[in-house]
């Protein structure tokens, strides 16, 4: 008996302490001021032109209308190994 209202209080406890973090942890902080969503918007405009430059540099190949082919193509030369 004693050990069933052990495991029991430790299981609340536990129950307790998750919820407590959740709801009370960093999800709890107090909103960006508009200095850090500024700044947090240009990060991302950065990271945004960042990627579109690459996907321009580094164009996806075509794949082979093929069903059944599924070699690998070669970036370079486009062919099938």
């Amino acid at each position: 008996m004693l050990l069933v209202i052990l495991l029991t209080l430790l299981g609340s406890a536990a129950l307790l302490l998750v919820t407590l973090r959740y709801y009370w942890g960093e999800r709890g902080a107090a909103p960006p001021t508009r200095e850090q969503r500024q700044t947090q918007r240009m990060d991302e405009l950065a990271a945004r032109a960042k990627q579109l430059e690459y996907s321009e540099k580094h164009p996806r190949e075509p794949r082979n209308p093929s069903f059944f082919d599924n070699r690998k193509r070669s970036p370079r030369t486009g062919e099938n190994r």
